[in-house]
């Protein structure tokens, strides 16, 4: 019996990711989908390689990275199928997670997103609450700072229900949002929502679209009975790049959404900076190069903590 084709189109976004595409490309092959690649201005071999090994990928070359908002968008426009499937390049998504996703969300606007794991098949939290002030105490000050019980304490219980439905569930689960790393969507609520929210740079764009998607009564599932492994790391490691993004849009997203506790964030962040920074110099003298790095990007995110963005909206 032949196998019926998926109604979907992946949505790949590269930026110097020629270490993980492939393994992501041959998956989304072998799930028979089309898809839209839009590269970041890598500086690697990353679009000769997909255009030698995968000719069938629409490419769309970027001479600039302009965030990973940007560029979701500008492959996504045009799509005619039912399901956009957005997929980061550090993402295997096999063919059976990519049924499950599809048939999800092809026949009413919703979102939709599986159990993730990492290369060793430990599951990642990829399931989520909006987020609240207590809950970026809890996950900004991680490791040895606060200790993992209390972590958990501060994070309330909707927050708890989501990492068990992640860690032990086994039934498709609303949920308030779900990460991009590998996210089903259909295509006319993507359409009806604006695509993903181009002052996101990067990070915050899923939790803000599935914000703006729940607004109009679309439904977030968690599916736990299928999974993805998300290696992480595709595009870059380097906390130089990362932690200032990183921060920027969680402010940018308190700003918006979390009036009354956005002044409250800012100071949370800045201290995690100071904290970082001090801790970086400690490091200094151990591990030179590393010390280094962390104290730069530390000292950016204190920077950005202490930088007027603009306010709006209310959750």
């Amino acid at each position: 019996m032949a196998v019926t084709r998926p109604d979907a189109t992946a949505v790949v976004v590269t930026h110097n990711s020629a270490r993980q595409i492939v393994a992501a490309l041959t998956a989304l092959r072998e799930a028979d989908l089309p898809v839209r690649l839009v590269d970041n201005a890598s500086s690697d071999d990353t679009v000769d390689l997909v255009r030698r090994h995968f000719p069938e990928v629409t490419v769309l070359p970027s001479a600039e990275n302009l965030g990973f908002a940007v560029a979701v968008n500008r492959a996504a426009a045009g799509v005619d199928s039912a399901v956009l499937l957005l997929v980061n390049p550090d993402c295997v998504v096999p063919p059976g997670t990519v049924s499950e996703l599809v048939r999800a969300v092809a026949d009413r606007p919703g979102v939709a997103g599986p159990r993730l794991v990492d290369g060793a098949g430990r599951v990642a939290v990829s399931a989520h609450p909006f987020e609240t002030l207590t809950t970026v105490v809890a996950s900004r000050f991680g490791g040895l700072l606060v200790p993992v019980a209390l972590r958990r304490w501060l994070s309330g219980r909707q927050r708890r229900e989501a990492y068990d439905a992640c860690l032990r569930g086994a039934r498709p689960t609303p949920v308030d949002w779900v990460s991009g790393a590998c996210l089903a969507v259909h295509t006319g609520l993507f359409t009806a929502v604006g695509g993903l929210d181009e002052a996101y740079f990067m990070y915050y764009e899923d939790e803000e679209f599935c914000l703006q998607a729940r607004r109009r009564g679309a439904e977030v599932l968690y599916l736990p009975g299928v999974s993805a492994c998300h290696t992480g790391g595709a595009s870059s490691s380097d906390p130089v790049w990362i932690w200032p993004h990183l921060y920027r849009s969680m402010l940018l997203f308190f700003s918006r959404h979390r009036p009354r506790t956005r002044h409250a964030v800012r100071a949370v962040v800045l201290l995690r900076a100071l904290v970082g920074i001090a801790l970086a110099g400690v490091r200094l003298s151990l591990q030179p190069r590393a010390g280094v790095a962390r104290m730069r990007a530390w000292t950016r995110v204190g920077r950005i903590a202490v930088t007027r963005l603009p306010s709006g909206g209310k959750l």
